[in-house]
C-alpha cells in the first residue's frame, strides 16, 4: 500500500484537472501501441449524449470549457513516472519518454460547442481532432469533466454523504460472494471527490476480508497509484475499429490480437490479455477466434461488453473448448479462462452472472463502473435515483475512413449509417 496523503489532491485543486494519470490505464496500453503501429494516424473522435433530455445550462458549459482548456496545463511528473513505471513493467522507456514529453493542446485539438434551446439550455458537441497517438487521452478526462459539470450545475439535487460507507458495502457483498472485481467508473463518475471517496471505501472493505474473491484493481491509474492497487484495464473498441477501418473488416479481430500481443507479448510481467469481444458482433469474434487456436490460446480471458451475457457465457466455453480440442492441449479446456464482464453491472447482477459461470466451471472477473461512482438518489426524494449521464466518446473517422462499431446490442450501432451497413455486408451480417 502507499502513503494516501502523499498522493492527496490539495482541495483548491480539484476543481480542476490535476493529473495525466487521472484517466483509465487502457487510453495509457492503446497510445503505446498506437506509437508502435499508428504513429501517424490522424483522428477525429465525436461526442454522444444517448440521453437527450438531460441538457446543459450555459454556465455549465462554460465551466466545462475551461476545464477542458486546463487538460493543456497537464505533465507527467517525475514521481509519477517512477511509480507508473513500477506499477506497470511492461511499459517501455521509450513510451515513458513520450508520456512525460506529452503536451495536449485543447484549445486547437477540441472543439466543444454550446446548441441553446429557447429556455436557455441546451446540448453540447465535442469534435476532437489531430494525431491518434495525443488526441487518444482525451476521451476519458473529457467525459469526467462533462458529468462532474452536469451534477454541479444541473443536477443538483444529491448528497455525497455516505459514499464511503456504500463504497465499502458493496465491497463486503462482492467479496462474501466470492467476486473478483475491479472499478471502472472513470468516465462516469460524479466527481474526482466522489470517485476517490469510492475507492477509500473499495479498499478499507476489501481489507476487511479474508475469504474468496478481490478487489483485483482500478481502472484509474493515479487511483490505483495512490492506494497501492493494480491499475486494470482491457482494450477498448477504438482500437479494433480503427484496424478494421484501415485494412478491412474481415478478420479484423484477429489483426487486432496480432498487433496487440506484437506491442505486448504474454508473459508474467505483461498486461493480462483480456480481449473485447463485440466490436463487430461477438458471433464474427469467435469465428475468428477459433479459426486460428495457436494464436487464441494466448488469450486467456475475453470482455463481455453488450447482448446477452449467459449466451456469451456458453459460446465462450464452447470456443474454449473447441480451441483445446484442435490444440491438443493438456489439463482442462477452461482451466486459467475467464470471462470479464462489464456491461452495465451493479452488485446484484454480478452476483447473478458469477453463479451462472460457476455452474458451468468457467472463472469470472468484473468491471463495475457507473454503478461504484455514481450512484445516487435525490435528496428531496430518496425513493428516486439520480441518474448518470447516459454519453460516449467514440472514434469516428482514422486517416479519413469511417469507424464502425457494430453492437451486440440491437440499435446501438455506431458510425455512419452507410459505413455501418458496409461493414456488416463484408461480415456477413446483413
Amino acid at each position: 500500500m502507499t502513503d494516501h496523503d502523499a498522493w492527496a489532491v490539495p482541495a483548491d485543486q480539484l476543481d480542476l484537472p490535476f493529473s495525466i494519470l487521472d484517466t483509465d490505464l487502457y487510453k495509457l496500453t492503446m497510445q503505446n501501441a498506437v506509437l508502435k503501429h499508428f504513429p501517424d494516424a490522424h483522428a477525429v473522435i465525436k461526442f454522444t449524449n444517448r440521453a437527450p433530455g438531460m441538457r446543459f445550462s450555459r454556465e455549465c458549459f462554460d465551466w466545462i470549457q475551461t476545464r477542458v482548456n486546463h487538460l493543456g496545463t497537464l505533465r507527467l511528473t517525475t514521481e509519477e513516472r517512477r511509480r507508473l513505471a513500477s506499477a506497470c513493467p511492461y511499459f517501455p522507456t521509450s513510451y515513458l519518454d513520450f508520456l512525460a514529453s506529452t503536451t495536449l493542446h485543447p484549445q486547437e485539438q477540441v472543439k466543444l460547442s454550446f446548441h441553446e434551446g429557447e429556455d436557455g439550455n441546451g446540448e453540447i458537441s465535442v469534435h476532437i481532432q489531430g494525431l491518434w497517438r495525443e488526441c487518444i487521452l482525451y476521451e476519458v478526462p473529457i467525459m469526467a469533466i462533462i458529468s462532474e459539470g452536469y451534477f454541479k450545475f444541473v443536477d443538483t439535487d444529491w448528497s455525497a454523504e455516505g459514499q464511503f460507507d456504500l463504497a465499502m458495502e458493496k465491497a463486503r457483498t462482492l467479496l462474501a460472494n466470492n467476486i473478483v472485481f475491479s472499478e471502472f467508473g472513470t468516465r462516469r463518475r460524479r466527481s474526482f471527490a466522489v470517485h476517490d471517496e469510492v475507492m477509500r471505501g473499495l479498499v478499507a472493505g476489501a481489507a476487511e476480508h479474508n475469504g474468496g474473491g478481490a478487489l483485483s484493481g482500478t481502472s484509474n491509474v493515479y487511483l490505483a497509484l495512490k492506494y497501492g492497487i493494480p491499475p486494470s484495464g482491457t482494450i477498448a473498441h477504438e482500437w479494433i475499429m480503427a484496424i478494421g477501418a484501415t485494412g478491412g473488416y474481415e478478420h479484423a479481430n484477429a489483426r487486432a490480437m496480432d498487433m496487440w500481443t506484437d506491442v505486448y507479448p504474454p508473459s508474467p510481467g505483461g498486461p493480462p490479455l483480456i480481449m473485447l469481444t463485440d466490436t463487430y458482433t461477438a458471433a464474427v469474434f469467435f469465428a475468428d477466434f477459433v479459426a486460428d487456436p495457436q494464436r487464441a490460446k494466448k488469450w486467456n480471458a475475453l470482455r463481455q461488453d453488450s447482448g446477452d451475457p449467459f449466451e456469451f457465457v456458453r459460446h465462450a466455453k464452447a470456443a474454449w473448448e473447441e480451441v483445446h480440442r484442435l490444440t491438443g492441449a493438456s489439463g482442462g479446456a477452461l482451466e486459467g479462462k475467464r470471462v470479464v464482464f462489464s456491461d452495465s453491472l451493479d452488485v446484484q447482477r454480478a452476483i447473478d452472472l458469477q453463479r451462472g459461470c460457476d455452474e458451468i466451471g468457467l472463472a469470472a472477473a468484473f468491471g463495475i463502473g457507473t454503478h461504484f461512482t455514481n450512484d445516487f438518489r435525490k435528496t428531496s426524494n430518496p425513493a428516486l435515483p439520480s441518474k448518470a449521464l447516459n454519453m460516449v466518446i467514440k472514434l469516428s473517422v482514422i486517416d479519413g475512413r469511417d469507424c464502425v462499431k457494430l453492437s451486440d446490442d440491437k440499435g446501438k450501432h455506431t458510425g455512419v449509417p452507410a459505413e455501418v451497413e458496409r461493414a456488416q455486408r463484408a461480415l456477413g451480417l446483413i
